[in-house]
């Protein structure tokens, strides 16, 4: 099974519903009104159990393609970039999405900007949860200016520097929102309830206060 080509062609849509997906995050830099919005108009499409399911299959099926085709030691450095980025995504993916459906069908908490904006205001896992969700965002990036970079041979450094100025300007404008350092964040209780049920007992278990 030619695990690159389904890896490729797939990724075509996967890609689509990430970029969409930031592009309705950068909307928190004007306010929470506005990721709202955007994100109400995202999830009338995704939320239906039709495109849900294409999308949670198109993930496994690039998380399963990807993982099947990796090497984490290749010789050249782009496929390294390549490689290292694309393995942090496949983590990225799993975890964030399975934390989405705990958060939104077992504890019945909406998966709104407080969630994510609640999670970098817990004080024991704050800064785990900025530098997991920032990495996510900047291997997604990596990852694409990679593959770019490997298929473009010849690329003008000044346009590869624009991409890496417009990776790290993304990704530090959505942690930015998200942490509250744009304008004040208010957290609802119950979203604060939530991370608590969730991650005291293993904090407990580490010992961590």
């Amino acid at each position: 099974m030619n695990w690159e080509l389904i890896h490729r062609w797939n990724a075509l849509l996967v890609g689509a519903f990430i970029v969409t997906h930031l592009g309705v995050h950068l909307m928190a830099v004007a306010s929470p009104e506005a990721h709202s919005m955007g994100l109400g108009t995202m999830q009338q499409f995704y939320l239906d159990p039709r495109y849900q399911t294409v999308l949670l299959l198109a993930m496994l099926i690039q998380i399963v393609s990807g993982y099947a085709e990796l090497k984490l030691f290749p010789k050249t450095g782009w496929r390294v970039v390549r490689n290292l980025s694309g393995a942090y995504l496949m983590l990225f993916m799993v975890l964030h999405v399975a934390s989405v459906f705990y958060a939104r069908y077992v504890e019945f908490v909406p998966t709104d900007f407080y969630w994510v904006a609640g999670s970098f205001a817990y004080e024991p896992i704050k800064y785990a949860a900025m530098a997991f969700y920032g990495l996510g965002v900047f291997s997604f990036f990596t990852h694409m200016i990679a593959v770019w970079v490997l298929a473009w041979k010849g690329m003008p450094m000044k346009f590869l520097a624009s991409l890496w100025v417009f990776a790290v300007a993304t990704t530090a404008l959505i942690l930015l929102a998200f942490a509250g350092l744009l304008y004040d964040i208010e957290i609802p209780d119950y979203v604060t309830t939530h991370y608590e049920s969730t991650f005291t007992p293993l904090l407990d278990l580490l010992g961590i206060e």
